[in-house]
């Protein structure tokens, strides 16, 4: 059932009325009233999670309120820290801070009005990307009295890269009405400013020189996160006659003219959404078909491999794909929509307003708006005709299949015309974005393996971008690119850093114009949920620091009882050492910390035995700890922390750290090893020797471990210094 609760929101002093939609799962007469906001039990109380602002559900989708993935346009301006993240480009989440502890959620950004309704929205969604402060006004974009803060992003197109401005400090946004700026195929546009050479850089994921032979195409069956999206290939310009059948175990078959090919998808999640089927696009329209499609058929059942090829061949013949070799027909038994170009009545001008559907199931598929309108072509299959998309152009009518639909089959007569990015040719879809309710027959485009690349690009204006002729290899997705000082080298020794969307880091030099790599790439990160990072841009003076935090990225360990989903690791400076083999990044967390401390347990020159517990009674559920263990005196082998049911151990002989599953060297220095562990209650982010070693994690707690506990093995530990402080959350002056 759903049902309508209306509360009050204290953001700061502003007073916000919120009206939450509650999806309830349980009976009328037992549902349980919403825990307060920021206050909910599971709620992180140091590490940043989406609230939701009209829509509260459990454990909410990407897409959703309540959702958070990758880190946006993070960047300072006059005292206040901007922090954006991704609502899976249905909006950028926004929050502000003036100590980077405690945040005022702001209402998200290029918000859509609700998830799946693009109306009015320029080029889909708005995915990831970077953002600067204008302080020049190098864009024209400013008003005078404020510098424009400036958003870039990817439309959900993968090839148009878009710019959003503010002129009040960021409290309201405006899409560029000369969007795109730049028109380049894939995404994650992030810009800097290069001072000397006075302009502007923008690094983005796409398409590398080497991939000479263009990406790859294929097609398979979409549902929304539940997948078989890459059963067969394709290529631009060719036609396709395909049939895709999803039985209700789960099994995927596609088949077309030359071949089967197979996959699987999880058939609990399976369950189809029955609000609209589409043609040309998806539902939510931030895909479009750049193509043409000849027929279309569906069928409510899962066909036959012999009804399938016969199907093929039905079509193969009429279309004279290839060498037709049967002429069976079709399959008549449970067709539930038949488009035929053959049999369409066009305008004009050839636009195509209502396509019928020829079942007899009345499932016609229509469209109003002229500039949606795709056309006719005559003869754009032999002398066959087709209908066109081009743009934004669909046709729609009401779902075809049953709601929870498990068995179907679609057909289809095909082409595309490009070779970037995911294209629709037909769906059935909900108006919620949940995983399994989408039934697609999707092309997507793919590079080769190993042909990923980072792109640059320059500007002196922000509004247009020449592209430079290097690239930097073997880098995918999110990047993020600045210059460090390097620690215990030259004096005024400095160095570049690219970070790739995984985290990872490769150091070098870059001149304006190219990167250079100086090392092997590296694991800026060794933890399983370390994704999609970015840092602060246009620090003050005052505080040169390269702050960084990323998505805390896990599908299946946030608990399902929540009205969030995601979170954001702990903010951490990073900075550049020189090593014995060469210059290393650590990541540490920021000073700030401190700010959140509440009470301290702490002891120092102790000789920890076997048997003993010296965190005995210690029961709350964040901490931030730190501990440095004199490796040289010590005689066990194994240092180990219980936290809440999570293990952090430190192995004396072999000289690694664990955590969550990693196990990464850690040589002790001068005899010593230092670890830290920041603990919350969805996470545990761990620390040697000052950020040498950095592992983050989510973790859930175990609630029948109460205390903190300390265990040495094989002998005595001698721990020269150890401090617990109880973190207090972050938002305990938030009222509701």
């Amino acid at each position: 059932m759903r049902k309508a609760i209306t509360a009050v929101v204290y953001l700061g002093l502003v007073l916000i009325p919120l009206l939450a939609c509650v999806e309830d799962i349980v009976a009328a007469d037992s549902v349980k009233p919403l825990e307060s906001l920021y206050k909910e039990k599971l709620r992180p109380k140091f590490h940043l999670t989406a609230r939701y602002w009209q829509e509260y559900q459990l454990h909410p989708p990407n897409h959703h309120e309540g959702w958070l993935n990758d880190m946006n346009g993070l960047m300072y301006n006059q005292g206040e820290y901007h922090f954006f993240a991704q609502r899976w480009w249905t909006a950028w989440l926004h929050m502000t801070s003036t100590d980077l502890i405690h945040w005022t959620e702001m209402k998200p950004i290029m918000a859509l009005e609700k998830p799946g309704d693009t109306r009015g929205v320029q080029f889909g969604g708005t995915q990831s990307g970077g953002g600067v402060v204008d302080f020049n006004n190098c864009s024209g974009l400013g008003d005078g009295k404020e510098p424009p803060m400036l958003v870039f992003w990817s439309s959900t197109d993968n090839l148009n890269q878009c710019m959003s401005y503010s002129r009040d400090r960021g409290r309201t946004w405006t899409k560029y009405e000369k969007n795109p700026v730049l028109i380049q195929p894939e995404r994650d546009p992030n810009v800097f400013w290069y001072a000397p050479g006075k302009k502007w850089i923008l690094i983005m994921y796409g398409p590398s020189s080497a991939n000479k032979g263009g990406n790859k195409l294929k097609y398979g069956f979409n549902g929304e996160l539940n997948d078989s999206h890459n059963l067969r290939e394709c290529k631009a310009g060719e036609w396709i006659c395909s049939a895709i059948r999803v039985a209700e175990d789960g099994r995927v078959v596609a088949m077309d003219q030359r071949g089967t090919g197979a996959g699987k998808i999880d058939a609990k999640r399976q369950n189809v959404g029955a609000d609209t089927f589409r043609i040309g696009a998806k539902a939510d329209g931030t895909e479009f078909l750049d193509g043409d499609i000849a027929e279309v058929v569906v069928y409510d059942r899962a066909l036959s491999d012999d009804e399938m090829k016969n199907s093929v061949a039905a079509l193969q013949t009429k279309w004279k794909l290839g060498d037709g070799k049967s002429e069976s027909r079709l399959p008549a038994d449970g067709v539930v929509l038949h488009l035929d170009a053959a049999r369409v009545e066009a305008g004009k001008d050839g636009t195509v307003a209502a396509w019928k559907d020829v079942s007899g199931k009345g499932n016609d598929m229509k469209q109003a708006g002229q500039a949606a309108m795709p056309k006719l072509v005559e003869k754009a299959l032999g002398e066959g005709p087709a209908v066109r998309f081009a743009g934004k152009q669909f046709l729609q009518g009401s779902q075809v299949l049953a709601a929870g639909a498990k068995n179907f089959t679609m057909v289809a007569v095909w082409q595309r015309r490009g070779a970037h990015a995911a294209e629709v040719i037909c769906e059935q879809n909900s108006s919620t974005k949940l995983a399994g309710r989408r039934a697609a027959l999707l092309t997507v485009a793919e590079q080769p393996v190993g042909q990923n690349s980072y792109l640059l690009f320059s500007s002196t204006n922000l509004l247009q971008w020449t592209k430079m002729d290097s690239e930097i290899p073997d880098s995918y997705e999110c990047p993020d690119m600045f210059e460090l000082p390097v620690a215990g080298g030259a004096a005024d020794q400095t160095k570049w850093v690219v970070v790739d969307g995984n985290g990872d880091y490769v150091i070098g030099s870059f001149d304006g114009n190219a990167f250079t790599a100086e090392s092997k790439k590296r694991d800026g990160d060794y933890g399983a949920h370390f994704y999609a990072t970015m840092t602060f841009d246009n620090m003050p003076a005052s505080d040169p620091r390269r702050i960084q935090m990323a998505w805390m990225r896990d599908w299946e360990g946030y608990p399902k009882d929540m009205p969030f989903n995601q979170q954001a690791s702990f903010p951490c400076e990073l900075t550049l050492h020189k090593l014995q083999h060469g210059i290393q990044m650590f990541r540490y967390p920021i000073k700030e910390i401190a700010k959140l401390y509440g009470k301290e347990f702490k002891f120092a020159g102790r000789t920890v035995k076997p048997g003993e517990n010296p965190l005995s009674g210690l029961g709350a559920d964040a901490y931030d700890i730190d501990m440095k263990i004199d490796v040289s005196r010590s005689s066990c082998e194994l240092v180990s922390l219980n936290l809440q049911g999570n293990k952090v151990e430190y192995n004396l002989k072999k000289h690694l750290l664990r955590s969550m599953g990693a196990n990464v060297p850690l040589e002790p220095k001068d005899g010593m090893v230092e670890i830290r562990v920041l603990l919350d209650r969805l996470s545990v982010e761990t620390f040697g020797n000052h950020g040498e070693v950095s592992i983050t994690n989510v973790a859930r707690q175990d609630p029948a471990v109460a205390d903190l506990g300390m265990t040495v093995v094989g002998g005595d530990a001698v721990i020269v210094s150890f401090s617990a402080n109880e973190i207090e959350s972050m938002w305990k002056n938030f009222k509701e």
